[in-house]
């Protein structure tokens, strides 16, 4: 027998043992519950119940003796059975799926924190990937630009981009649309809400922010040795936050 004709008895719904003892069966044709034992390895304390049940399935017929045989019933109508039973199970499943009807409770609040370097630096490129319209940075580090100027560089001809940070001068080289905080945008920089479970105590310093489409929101905050990220999407104020930002400068 094959690997390939196991695993594929196995995708039918049988274990290992039952695809094993049918596909011997089926190359001995006709045979005892000795004689699949020997060439199908399978336990001898498991043929019986195995061929039993393979029986009452449909797979096998059973010829009463001493001893008993069994033999392989005709390979083209039982998957043919099986096929129409799996098809009937599919239509049962989606006519019901289709009536199922369910109010849900609104959707809480997508929020979320990161703790891995993976999954960070993955939700970044995901944020970058999938910007349709306009983009807000506040950046806290000019190493954060540095590292991801790559992916960041070519939205400046796609999308409306905004790179704020605190010193211009700082950021001297790094070829992006960075504003100066100024006023009311220097206090967003200065003044950042503490998220619950992001800042334990000790030295905390902000890597960078970044608001998207006016629903994505994304910061990454550095505490001890540790880096994490808060995630956050369909909420209020973040196209708020992100207008705001973005008329301020305008203004200035």
């Amino acid at each position: 027998m094959t690997v390939e004709i196991v695993q594929g008895l196995r995708a039918l719904g049988m274990n290992e043992y039952e695809a094993n003892v049918y596909s011997t069966l089926v190359g001995l044709q006709k045979a005892t519950a000795r004689d699949i034992h020997e060439v199908s390895g399978v336990p001898r304390g498991r043929i019986y119940d195995i061929l039993n049940d393979l029986a009452r399935r449909g797979f096998v017929g059973v010829e009463e003796g001493s001893p008993t045989s069994y033999y392989v019933l005709d390979i083209d109508q039982v998957f043919d059975r099986l096929k129409d039973d799996y098809v009937r199970s599919l239509e049962d499943v989606r006519e019901a799926l289709k009536a199922l009807s369910i109010m849900p409770n609104p959707p809480p609040v997508s929020f979320f924190i990161l703790r891995s370097a993976w999954a960070i630096e993955n939700h970044i490129v995901s944020l970058f990937r999938r910007v349709k319209k306009s983009m807000v940075i506040l950046c806290y580090s000019p190493e954060f630009l540095r590292s991801h100027y790559d992916v960041i560089k070519p939205l400046e001809r796609k999308i409306d981009l905004y790179v704020i940070v605190r010193e211009k001068e700082e950021y001297a080289g790094i070829r992006l649309p960075i504003y100066a905080a100024r006023g009311t945008v220097i206090e967003l920089l200065e003044n950042r809400p503490v998220m619950n479970g992001i800042r334990p105590g000790g030295v905390t310093r902000d890597e960078c922010s970044i608001l998207v489409d006016g629903r994505d929101f994304f910061t990454i905050v550095l505490a001890g040795s540790g880096r994490y990220a808060v995630v956050g999407s369909d909420m209020p104020i973040i196209n708020y936050l992100q207008k705001t930002i973005v008329e301020r400068l305008q203004e200035e």
